[in-house]
Order: C-alpha cells, then sequence, then structure tokens
C-alpha cells in the first residue's frame, strides 16, 4: 500500500474529469491495471502515467500538489525563496539558504551555489561542481532550469552552447511549460 496516495490522487481527479476505467485503455492502460494503481497495489510507469495525466489535461505539478497535499516540493519552496530574495536585494536571505544547504546532499550543495552566485562570485571548485552536474543533464526539469536560471550566466562558454542546443532540440516541450518558459527566460536575459 505504499503507493496508495499516488493511486488515490489519480482516482480522485479521474472521477472529477468525469473518466471511467475504461476510458484510458486507448492508451493501453487496461481497466484492471489503472484499479490496482488506484487501489495502491501497483504502480503505473511514468510514461504511462503522464500519458493518463495529458488525456485529463492534469499537468504533472498539479498532480504533485495533489499527491504532496497541496505543497509543493521542497526544492521548489526554495528556489521561490532564492527569487524573492534575489529581486529584494535581500543578500541575509541569500546567505542564509547558502548557509543551510551548503553542507548537505549533491542537491542541497547545487540550490546553496545557486543561491550565493546571486550574490557573491563562485568558487572554482564550486563552478566545477555545477559545471559537472549540468554537464549530465539529459532532462532539463524545473530543479536545473532554476539552476541555470539563477547562475547559468557564470558557467563556461562551451557548456552554455551546449545546454542552448539541448533546449532547443526539445523546444516545443518547454513552449509548452509556463515554468519552464520563464526559467529560460530569465537565464537567456542574464
Amino acid at each position: 500500500m505504499v503507493y496508495f496516495k499516488y493511486g488515490k490522487a489519480f482516482h480522485d481527479l479521474r472521477i472529477q474529469h468525469g473518466f471511467s476505467l475504461s476510458a484510458f485503455e486507448e492508451l493501453g492502460i487496461a481497466k484492471s491495471t489503472l484499479s490496482n494503481f488506484e487501489n495502491g497495489k501497483s504502480m503505473l510507469s511514468f510514461d504511462r502515467l503522464d500519458f493518463a495525466l495529458q488525456k485529463m489535461n492534469v499537468s504533472p505539478l498539479d498532480y504533485s500538489l495533489m499527491i504532496n497535499n497541496g505543497e509543493q516540493d521542497n526544492y521548489i519552496s526554495i528556489f521561490d525563496e532564492i527569487e524573492h530574495a534575489y529581486y529584494q536585494r535581500n543578500i541575509k536571505q541569500l546567505q542564509y539558504i547558502y548557509e543551510i544547504n551548503k553542507e548537505g546532499s549533491n542537491e542541497q550543495k547545487l540550490i546553496a551555489f545557486s543561491a550565493r552566485g546571486l550574490y557573491r562570485r563562485l568558487t572554482i571548485e564550486e563552478l566545477n561542481e555545477i559545471e559537472f552536474y549540468l554537464k549530465g543533464v539529459q532532462f532539463w526539469g524545473f530543479f536545473e532550469l532554476s539552476i541555470l536560471a539563477n547562475i547559468g550566466d557564470k558557467l563556461d562558454n562551451s557548456i552554455i552552447n551546449n545546454i542552448i542546443d539541448d533546449l532547443r532540440y526539445d523546444k516545443a516541450y518547454y513552449e509548452n511549460n509556463l515554468y519552464y518558459r520563464v526559467l529560460i527566460y530569465r537565464f537567456f536575459i542574464k
């Protein structure tokens, strides 16, 4: 029953949008498979879940908010704090975000560097760590684009060119997502 909250959220959305269990068979999702998912007995693959959400015109972000009881993923909240502090020129808040994240997981360190790069020059080691991470990105999601929007201008030009090529390649995907578009525009403006 570890998957219950995922299936329950999907069930609630399906009912709200007036879809039957059989409505997703055209996507290759059998009624029994969907029923097992909704009852927490199994998980759907990401691509099938994504197709089903698209059929109901529900974004993955909205689905995520339902799963998390209306709360954003932690890193989204932190990037929101960074953005607000930056635009309010609140250096103390950016320093605080840096301090509480710099010794954490790899993701927390990247968040810390993202905050620090907005008020102070990053060290060569910090830049190398960011560049190493960004070189390995195959899908540019909210986390990666937030880092890019904040400190992408500090990266090596060859890495920036590779990132731009990646974003151009998947241009249609990013154009259709307002959150991603805003972050990409912030990167280009910087």
